[in-house]
């Protein structure tokens, strides 16, 4: 008789938790994120949402080299917003000033850039419950790359709010000065 394999399933997934139950997660395979007090599986990335984060993971790093303000880390690698929220932003900068936020497991504080990247699995959490999260800890920017759409928006935190910043050919960012990015250019992949 033909013995079938059925796929692991995730054990915690949409369990209610808070960070001290996050940290005693036993490994079962998956990524987990912490949102609103519920435990969320972390869905693989497709393959072009893995191009655009190589990508501009190679620009911002190569800029960082001739610029040393502070640390770039990619998904997965936690961070810690508050006791229901630890998310796994798919890339984050934190500037050389407040290096003590990152802990030997997680980022613990507001990185100072987020950057999502939107997928089918993910596009709701990041447009919501993520966005008001970034902005409520006092994220200085978020950036969220649509694949699908090609398109790039900037947040940028004024006033405790996040502000749309219009870009027509270049962005000028204020944590990663003096970065600039040109995103019609970023798309010719």
């Amino acid at each position: 008789m033909k013995q079938t394999i059925s796929p692991q399933k995730p054990k915690y997934h949409h369990q209610k938790a808070n960070v001290a139950l996050y940290n005693q997660l036993e490994d079962d395979g998956f990524y987990y994120q912490l949102v609103e007090g519920v435990l969320e599986v972390a869905a693989s990335p497709l393959t072009v949402h893995q191009r655009v984060s190589m990508k501009l993971t190679g620009i911002i790093s190569s800029f960082l080299e001739t610029h040393p303000i502070g640390e770039l880390f990619a998904a997965p690698f936690d961070v810690e917003f508050n006791d229901q929220n630890i998310y796994q932003p798919d890339l984050l900068f934190v500037s050389n000033d407040r290096l003590s936020i990152i802990t030997e497991k997680r980022v613990v504080g507001s990185p100072d850039l987020v950057i999502e990247i939107l997928s089918p699995n993910t596009r709701n959490l990041d447009l919501t419950a993520k966005y008001r999260v970034y902005e409520e800890k006092g994220v200085l920017e978020y950036w969220i790359i649509d694949p699908e759409k090609k398109t790039f928006s900037f947040y940028q935190l004024t006033h405790d709010k996040f502000q749309e910043v219009a870009v027509q050919n270049v962005y000028s960012s204020k944590v990663l000065k003096p970065f600039t990015l040109q995103p019609a250019d970023f798309w010719q992949i």
